[in-house]
């Protein structure tokens, strides 16, 4: 199947009209889970009237999820949490969440999905014929059916092709440029979900019925080619603050989202344990390793060599069994399959 063709990770916009007011879902019962994962369609206004009773009560939903930086936007595979963190065994105020030492506004760096994304448009080509652009580059955009090749279209249904057939930019509209990374998988090897990587910004500065769209570069955290993806546009930074952990816990380091072997501060990785592990935005791991300094190739675990704490990072994207996290801290290179350890109270 093509690129486009699977399941689409669709953003769900939050609004209400007078006929929304009327339908306040007021249909569970029971306790509030502490989390719940997001299906398509989901808004936090739906959200907040099937577990609070009262669909007015979203903004309470959005006080414990700092890590969704606009309410309108979330997206099939996210996890919003429905209860405050915990402290002492019972469920915090919302006043105390407001922003501790250590809070961070950091750029998404990227994603994953449980399917593969459903794209706008891409990226076609540059007017200076340059492979790489930056910012206030200008450059060339395919939306709707340019954004795929034919091979792709063979793959997509009618209603996919409908709706590729109404898009209509304008001028001042703005796409997040992403790249697919791969894939993400489990201790098994099982795929659990599609790596994205994101690129920048581009704003629409002109529209042709002839020719393609054209667009200039608003900001860039690598380097953009042509090929790259365009989806709708959401502010890509995560708004974390440390939040102290209910019990010890054990992980491991298992994929990035950069190609490379080494990382140190500011990196991003991916740990092996989410909200089903009962972990959330803000915890924090220390980094550990165990082995011979000098031998880079050697992963050697034998007693005569003690374990060493090597970095630190906090979570800023918790999905269901798993997280991404950014590195905070590290006096030696971070590896995949490194230890992290979590502690209660901190």
């Amino acid at each position: 199947m093509g690129m486009g063709a699977a399941g689409m990770m669709a953003f769900a916009v939050f609004g209400y009209t007078g006929e929304a007011e009327a339908q306040v879902n007021v249909q569970r019962s029971g306790p509030v889970p502490d989390y719940h994962v997001v299906s398509s369609g989901d808004t936090m206004w739906d959200l907040s009237g099937q577990y609070y009773r009262d669909n007015y009560m979203w903004p309470r939903m959005w006080a414990y999820n700092a890590h969704v930086t606009n309410p309108h936007w979330i997206y099939p595979g996210d996890i919003v949490y429905l209860r405050a963190p915990k402290s002492g065994g019972e469920e915090a105020p919302i006043a105390q969440q407001t922003p501790q030492q250590g809070a961070m506004q950091l750029p998404a760096a990227g994603w994953v999905a449980a399917d593969r994304m459903e794209y706008s448009g891409r990226i076609t080509g540059s007017p200076k014929e340059a492979n790489m652009m930056s910012d206030h580059d200008t450059v060339w955009i395919g939306l709707g059916e340019e954004a795929y090749t034919e091979e792709e279209l063979e793959d997509l249904d009618e209603e996919e092709r409908r709706k590729m057939k109404a898009a209509s930019p304008k001028v001042g509209d703005s796409y997040v440029v992403v790249r697919e990374q791969g894939q993400l998988e489990d201790d098994e090897g099982d795929v659990v979900g599609h790596k994205y990587r994101l690129i920048g910004v581009v704003t629409v500065t002109e529209v042709s019925e002839k020719y393609y769209d054209t667009a200039v570069v608003r900001e860039t955290w690598i380097e953009m080619e042509r090929g790259d993806y365009l989806i709708p546009y959401e502010r890509q930074l995560k708004a974390t603050q440390p939040v102290q952990s209910d019990k010890d816990r054990v992980a491991k380091v298992i994929d990035s989202m950069a190609k490379q072997r080494f990382f140190g501060e500011q990196h991003y990785v991916f740990v092996n344990q989410g909200a089903d592990d009962g972990v959330r935005p803000g915890n924090r791991y220390f980094v550990y390793h165990k082995r011979e300094g000098l031998d880079f190739e050697s992963h050697d675990t034998s007693e005569e060599i003690p374990w060493r704490r090597v970095g630190q990072l906090m979570l800023i994207d918790v999905r269901k069994n798993y997280s991404l996290a950014v590195i905070t801290d590290s006096v030696k290179e971070i590896e995949i399959g490194d230890r992290l350890e979590m502690y209660k109270g901190f």
